[in-house]
């Protein structure tokens, strides 16, 4: 057979009562039927030093398989604090919705981009404390808005709350991780 990483047999640190599968993430015994039914087929499993070399094999080789069965408490804590801070990026970077002060209400991009072009323009007005003639804020749908100055901070206002609520989530969530007190607690939490 030919080696697939994200479908194969590790031997971990000369235990060969058991075989890591990264098919199915996990180890299974060295009586599985399919990992025996595997190895009729011809196969042989790669022996390797440690958990921690097997996990930077799959994550270089196989990056979509779960390495979390592999982990230590530590290590998969780390891990999922890595991916809610992934997932706390993706919800401030959501789109809000504002009305405004002539009661036009649209979507408006929240990603980093345009939070800081928002941020550029609220201190480039900040001495006028308003807006030129005909200025608009450009909506989601590629709508032109007409927006006063305080219209430029009640979006930045909603942007704010909106971050601030991920924000507050995050805190629960890494709390929960770092009271977790098994790898599978661990993986359990997600945004």
């Amino acid at each position: 057979m030919t080696y697939t990483p994200s479908n194969w047999y590790w031997i971990v640190g000369g235990d060969e009562s058991q075989a890591w599968s990264s098919a199915a993430g996990t180890y299974v015994p060295a009586t599985d039927a399919t990992f025996a039914a595997w190895l009729a087929a011809g196969n042989v499993p790669t022996r390797i030093l440690d958990a921690a070399e097997l996990i930077a094999v799959l994550q270089s080789q196989a990056p979509g398989c779960s390495v979390m069965g592999l982990m230590s408490l530590a290590q998969a804590q780390a891990a999922q604090g890595v991916s809610l801070g992934t997932a706390y990026a993706a919800a401030c970077a959501q789109p809000v919705s504002f009305t405004t002060a002539g009661k036009v209400t649209k979507t408006f991009q929240a990603d980093p981009g345009s939070v800081q072009v928002l941020q550029q323009t609220l201190a480039g007005l900040s001495g006028a404390q308003a807006t030129p003639a005909g200025f608009y804020w450009v909506a989601a749908d590629n709508t032109q808005v007409p927006f006063t100055f305080a219209d430029l901070q009640g979006l930045a206002a909603v942007m704010l709350d909106c971050g601030w609520i991920a924000f507050q989530h995050l805190q629960t969530l890494k709390a929960e991780v770092a009271a977790a007190t098994t790898v599978a607690a661990v993986q359990a939490i997600g945004w």
